[in-house]
């Protein structure tokens, strides 16, 4: 099989598949580490407690409890190993704040499941690539520097409009 063909084939792990228990960390590298690995061709480690660790303490993710995991903590894990190739720590944190809160988490990762998946399906000659008349290469390199800039475009929209909700609610009327 290609890596083309691994990427199209790839299902991401179901809300139901992330532990329910909390884990410790070397658990949440090993369970996210066979997650990304087809995203991650060949590299170095693509999950270690040190990234982990980084991602505590930027505030990406909330600190563990007792040494342990949460399930969301680990879906928000696996989303930011996704997302950081193309997102930088801060906008991945403001994402991760504003989509998957606590109380809308398994409906937000159902959300990005779906659309992933479905993004991944369009990747092998049946979706919008196969139809351009354009290089495969040069056009992904362009699509995805637009979806990038248009990612945080509207990360800076969302902040936008939180200040000015926030700085409202605290002007008198």
């Amino acid at each position: 099989m290609n890596q083309l063909e691994l990427l199209t084939a790839y299902r991401c792990p179901r809300y139901e598949d992330f532990p329910a228990i909390p884990l410790y960390k070397d658990q949440v590298v090993s369970f996210l580490t066979q997650a990304v690995a087809p995203f991650y061709d060949g590299e170095q480690a693509p999950v270690t407690a040190a990234m982990i660790n980084n991602y505590v303490k930027l505030k990406v993710i909330t600190p563990p409890e007792r040494k342990k995991y949460t399930r969301e903590q680990v879906i928000c894990l696996y989303v930011t190993f996704l997302l950081k190739q193309v997102l930088s720590m801060e906008e991945i944190r403001t994402l991760l704040q504003r989509e998957f809160a606590p109380e809308n988490a398994a409906s937000a990762y159902q959300s990005f499941v779906r659309l992933l998946e479905g993004t991944l399906s369009n990747l092998n000659g049946s979706g919008p690539l196969s139809v351009s008349p354009h290089p495969p290469l040069l056009e992904a390199a362009i699509r995805s520097f637009l979806y990038r800039r248009y990612a945080v475009m509207l990360l800076h929209e969302a902040e936008s409009q939180a200040a000015e909700q926030t700085e409202a609610e605290q002007t008198p009327q």
